[in-house]
């Protein structure tokens, strides 16, 4: 099973061939790693360790190959934000003519879980009912936009100052904007520490006063490999200035960063600020997760 045999990642070897060679290897070890989640006890286990519904058998968590007189797919469930009453199914491939014939196959297949929605990784928006919910930046680092020299990125000596910027700014979050801050889980204070321990943190300075944290670290988002914005806050009364934007650019220009890296992250779709901030530093959207709804 190679990324050519499914007419749905054709847009995808596209960008991995913008990209370049190693890319399009990442794009066929992703889908093979994803075949073999049909047969990888341990896979299923990461569902059927914390989850006991009715009617489910363990091996029902792991990825199926459909196939089907109208396509054949390749896909699994999955629970939005780890919520098992928000049920949906990740598609990986699939060789379907149209989203309704998908999402008729889709809703029968996994019918004991009572899906709402399937989700695609796509190049482009699709028309509603469907509806994005993350969008996925990178660029090479090369290729990003030039630091504007109006942050400057330190690793502090200690992460405290970092645990407590993360948790202000998701408090404040919480009271101006809850739908958004529904959607988002703050990086815990454990892994702060580790980042800071690997090195990964950054205080992000204006007129060297701290306004918020950078944490970027070895990643991968889907089968773009490089480094993954982890998590990156600027403090309540710093925001409006394109300071994330500034750290991100600062970030790429380190001494010793490798120009044809990828920087790569996820931004919900309900985060329009971070969203120009990431294109604003030059990681335009080059993919996106978007749900389908199944009735």
């Amino acid at each position: 099973m190679t990324p050519a045999d499914w007419p749905s990642l054709q847009p995808q070897i596209a960008l991995a061939q913008r990209l370049g060679p190693p890319h399009e290897a990442a794009l066929t070890a992703w889908l093979a790693e994803q075949d073999t989640r049909r047969t990888d006890p341990a896979f299923a286990r990461l569902f059927s360790d914390h989850i006991s519904l009715p009617g489910i058998a363990p091996g029902d968590y792991a990825h199926r190959l459909v196939r089907s007189r109208h396509g054949n797919l390749l896909g699994g469930i999955r629970f939005y934000g780890q919520d098992i009453s928000r049920p949906f199914v990740e598609i990986v491939a699939h060789s379907f003519p149209d989203l309704p014939s998908l999402a008729a196959c889709v809703a029968t297949e996994w019918s004991p879980f009572a899906p709402t929605d399937l989700r695609l990784l796509t190049a482009e928006p699709l028309p509603p009912p469907a509806r994005t919910d993350m969008t996925i930046h990178a660029a090479p680092c090369g290729q990003m936009s030039p630091p504007d020299g109006r942050v400057r990125l330190t690793i502090p000596d200690s992460p405290d100052l970092a645990i407590s910027l993360v948790k202000q700014r998701y408090t404040d979050l919480a009271e101006t904007d809850p739908t958004l801050a529904a959607n988002l889980q703050p990086a815990n204070p454990e892994d702060l520490r580790d980042w800071h321990a690997a090195g990964a943190l950054r205080l992000i300075l204006v007129d060297n006063q701290p306004v918020g944290c950078l944490i970027i670290t070895d990643g991968a988002v889907a089968w773009l490999n490089g480094d993954e914005v982890m998590e990156e806050v600027i403090a309540t009364h710093a925001t409006g200035q394109s300071y994330a934007a500034s750290a991100q650019m600062a970030w790429a220009a380190e001494p010793g960063r490798a120009p044809t890296r990828l920087l790569t992250g996820t931004i919900d779709t309900a985060n329009p600020a971070s969203r120009h901030s990431a294109q604003k530093a030059g990681r335009p959207v080059v993919l996106r997760y978007v749900f389908v709804p199944l009735s």
